[in-house]
């Protein structure tokens, strides 16, 4: 994988430090988090620091991998328990961690998901070693549920003494404040980003006899794909839908499925259509409506979460999570799109 300039890249000010990135997802596992740690591993790789990654094992994928720019990544023989998380025992991670930890000379953990158990037993295990910690929270929880309450308790333990925390939207760090019990003052908000030069438009590519409505996302509930199911039936006819998940064979007659997409074929999927379609129920911060827009499509998207903050009134139609809002918001991006009223594609 071809490595992104880091915007701004420039060699780190005072004395280089060893960072350790801590989280069950990480490639080949496919998402927005799994892209964010690479990311921002080589962006701090160009700006001088060490940098590592520590996850589990996926797969024939174990033990240490380098990857661009000399990117070292650990795949740690440790039992998945759920949904590519590993179980949450505290202890049976301690040996492994430690002597990475030592081994790398590590100065900052920096663990990221809520949904990670070894990104909870990773910021444990570096207080422990007195070593600083920094987290990255990824999703929105609620309060109700027994999954969340579990969750959030988990996460009160785990940032109580935390150095640092950072949210993707101002949304986001509302939740987070509320779930842990944290400072304010000790969480920072910043928004994730693309490079638009890897996300450029191709109007050529597109089909202009048809409106192509493009949907990339992992088929599961809380991307909102039981309202995308009934939307299929009542009036759509050619999508393309990226990535996979358990509601994939009810809609194999009615949409062309593509499968789970690398992330480096994701905008030749892009750029074939007109409108990108998100129906998420909850989302702190949505990468993929960013993508399509940096690749000209119209965003159409429901208004939950920080999904209001992400992109600017021009660029995206909000929808409230509902299947008449979502075929309100659709029609009314086809018919700009048929009186020539979308927003200026630039190309690069």
């Amino acid at each position: 994988m071809a490595p992104r300039r880091c915007p701004g890249g420039r060699m780190a000010a005072g004395r280089a430090q060893s960072v350790c990135m801590v989280s069950d997802f990480f490639y080949p596992n496919m998402g927005g988090v799994e892209s964010h740690i690479y990311q921002l591993s080589q962006c701090l790789i160009e700006r001088g620091h060490k940098v590592l990654v520590v996850t589990h094992a996926y797969g024939s994928r174990k033990g240490v991998r380098y990857l661009t720019n000399g990117l070292k990544v650990y795949y740690l023989p440790l039992r998945v328990m759920y949904n590519q998380s590993t179980a949450t025992t505290l202890f049976h991670s301690l040996p492994l961690l430690r002597y990475i930890f030592v081994r790398e000379r590590v100065t900052i953990v920096h663990a990221h998901s809520s949904f990670s158990a070894m990104a909870h037993d990773a910021l444990f295990h570096a207080k422990t070693m007195g070593l600083h910690t920094v987290f990255t929270d990824h999703s929105l929880f609620g309060f109700a549920d027994v999954s969340s309450v579990l969750t959030n308790k988990l996460l009160t333990v785990s940032l109580c003494d935390t150095n640092h925390i950072i949210c993707v939207s101002y949304t986001s760090k509302e939740n987070t404040v509320l779930r842990a019990a944290l400072d304010p003052r000790i969480v920072s908000v910043i928004p994730n980003a693309v490079d638009p030069t890897d996300f450029t438009p191709d109007p050529s590519r597109r089909d202009d006899s048809t409106v192509t409505i493009v949907v990339v996302s992992r088929l599961v509930y809380r991307k909102g794909n039981g309202s995308k199911k009934c939307l299929f039936w009542s009036s759509l006819s050619f999508v393309h839908v990226g990535f996979r998940g358990i509601f994939l064979f009810d809609m194999e007659g009615l949409v062309r499925l593509l499968g789970a997409l690398e992330h480096q074929d994701v905008r030749d999927v892009l750029v074939q259509g007109h409108i990108f379609l998100n129906t998420s129920l909850t989302e702190a911060f949505c990468m993929a409506i960013v993508e399509a827009a940096s690749c000209g499509l119209q965003v159409v998207s429901t208004k939950v979460g920080g999904i209001p903050e992400v992109l600017p009134e021009n660029l995206i139609i909000l929808c409230e999570p509902s299947v008449k809002s979502l075929c309100d918001g659709l029609e009314k991006a086809i018919a700009q799109l048929r009186s020539g009223k979308l927003p200026i594609i630039f190309t690069f």
